[in-house]
């Protein structure tokens, strides 16, 4: 088991890493070297539970425009009044789940992450309470689960199938938790953390 005091000084003291070059590359089939991504953040919310984490995740809802039904994050795009990415996943979070999350509870960030649907996401991860109360909104999130970290990181669990597009082989991840799939972008953001943590 990896504990809170693992994870917490792995993520400060590791280098940063990068995405795959392959997730770009197929970002780039969707979205044209021209368009300029919009900006978005995410937060990577960590319960502490048995001196460990799990970290909260969401179903986004059915009639989303954007990747519904898909497992997330949460979080959204910024808005001209946060005042800086952070804010924006702190706000987004709070909006579509009810958790509240002060800003001195952010362990760090991951690089921005390019998306298909032609957002610039930059992923947060903090903390939260374990006693956190989940108020959904119906309009963006269908459901709310935990799911240890330990599972998350660990590549054993983590799927890798090569897709062809457009003559290019593209890597697509996805981990099985339970009767969910994670897989896309946020498939994408736990495999960095993963090397991030050196797991």
């Amino acid at each position: 088991m990896i504990s809170q005091q693992q994870i917490l000084s792995r993520f400060m003291l590791a280098p940063t890493t990068d995405y795959d070059k392959s997730h770009n590359e197929r970002v780039r089939q969707h979205v044209s070297a021209t368009d300029t991504f919009k900006p978005a953040a995410v937060l990577i919310p960590l319960v502490p539970r048995n001196n460990t984490y799990n970290v909260v995740l969401t179903r986004r809802a059915n009639h989303l425009k954007h990747h519904p039904g898909q497992i997330a994050f949460p979080g959204g795009r910024h808005e001209s009044f946060d005042q800086d990415l952070a804010a924006t996943a702190l706000r987004e979070t709070e909006e579509e789940t009810g958790i509240l999350c002060s800003r001195n509870h952010i362990l760090g960030q991951l690089p921005a992450l390019p998306t298909i649907s032609g957002y610039m996401v930059t992923p947060f991860l903090s903390t939260i309470a374990a006693d956190y109360q989940p108020k959904l909104d119906p309009s963006e999130v269908d459901e709310l689960f935990e799911v240890p970290i330990q599972y998350l990181l660990n590549p054993v669990n983590m799927r890798s199938q090569q897709f062809q597009i457009n003559g290019h082989l593209h890597n697509i991840y996805s981990i099985p938790f339970s009767n969910y799939s994670i897989w896309g972008a946020t498939a994408q953001m736990i495999k960095l953390l993963s090397k991030q943590l050196w797991y």
